[in-house]
């Protein structure tokens, strides 16, 4: 078991079929429960700087790695609403009836999934720089440049995608200042996050699974999702275009919306407080 900063620590547990999940369990270990769905080409540990503010909120926040990456086993041929038996079977291990959710970036489209399928279970769904389903409207045209790439090797070209992949995963673990400067990421949370890539950089084919996920129909609508929904986008994120935020605000019923000012993709790091603040308000 690996230990990280502020007591946040790696365990594993063995799903059916003998599939091993790994998680990053971290906050305060009797605090409420909320699930995080970790970023796209990132893994469990894109967390750790939440660790003192979901102690502070009292929060026991539990960050599982998708299959396929960081410490998770691979699942070849898995689809988006397979996320959340996997997500309840964690839950169900720790003996944890409820609990909130949030994902951020590619992370959000699992949150959704989570909160559409686990509706009984979920008290909210935080979704933060999310994207919207790949067959709506202008989707694919409006996707920044390295995700239509990435998307476009990964179902076509596998060879040429690992490569790529293997690359990236050299650069954050060898070079995470310059990998951090590419990214236009400064102080302790560059450092960190650079390690969240290298680790769930990994195992390539585990990334590759996660991008035809991405690019593939999500087998729902997020207007099907009923549970409290929350969605933060920042006005000058350069990955997930502005609008995607209305817009999974205006098709999810009830839902919430937060536009953040100046703020980029990676706006959860300076938001923690809040996303916390609104999950504990949510029905317990």
């Amino acid at each position: 078991m690996a230990e990280h900063e502020d007591d946040a620590q790696d365990r594993t547990i063995e799903l059916e079929g003998g599939r091993l999940l790994g998680y990053l369990d971290l906050g305060d270990p009797e605090g409420v429960p909320i699930v995080s769905c970790h970023g796209g080409l990132s893994s469990r540990l894109d967390v750790l700087p939440a660790a003192a503010s979901a102690t502070a909120h009292g929060v026991r926040l539990l960050a599982p790695d998708r299959p396929g990456i960081g410490q998770s086993d691979r699942r070849e041929g898995r689809t988006l609403l397979d996320w959340p038996a996997d997500v309840a079977a964690l839950a169900d291990q720790l003996g944890l009836d409820r609990f909130g959710v949030m994902g951020w970036s590619v992370g959000g489209l699992y949150a959704q999934a989570v909160g559409r399928s686990l509706g009984d279970r979920v008290r909210g769904v935080a979704l933060i720089a999310s994207p919207i389903p790949p067959d709506w409207d202008g989707m694919r045209d409006e996707l920044n440049r390295m995700d239509r790439v990435f998307l476009k090797l990964s179902g076509h070209a596998p060879g040429i995608d690992r490569t790529i992949f293997h690359l990236m995963h050299a650069t954050a673990t060898h070079l995470p200042k310059a990998f951090a400067r590419e990214m236009k990421l400064e102080g302790d949370v560059a450092t960190q996050l650079a390690a969240a890539i290298a680790e769930g950089l990994t195992d390539v084919a585990g990334v590759v699974d996660d991008y035809r996920v991405f690019g593939a129909p999500w087998g729902f609508e997020p207007s099907e999702i009923t549970v409290p929904v929350h969605v933060w986008q920042g006005d000058a994120d350069d990955l997930v275009p502005p609008a995607w935020g209305p817009r999974l605000a205006d098709a999810i019923p009830g839902a919430r919306l937060t536009v953040v000012p100046d703020a980029g993709h990676f706006l959860w790091y300076d938001h923690w407080d809040d996303i916390f603040d609104w999950l504990l308000t949510t029905p317990a």
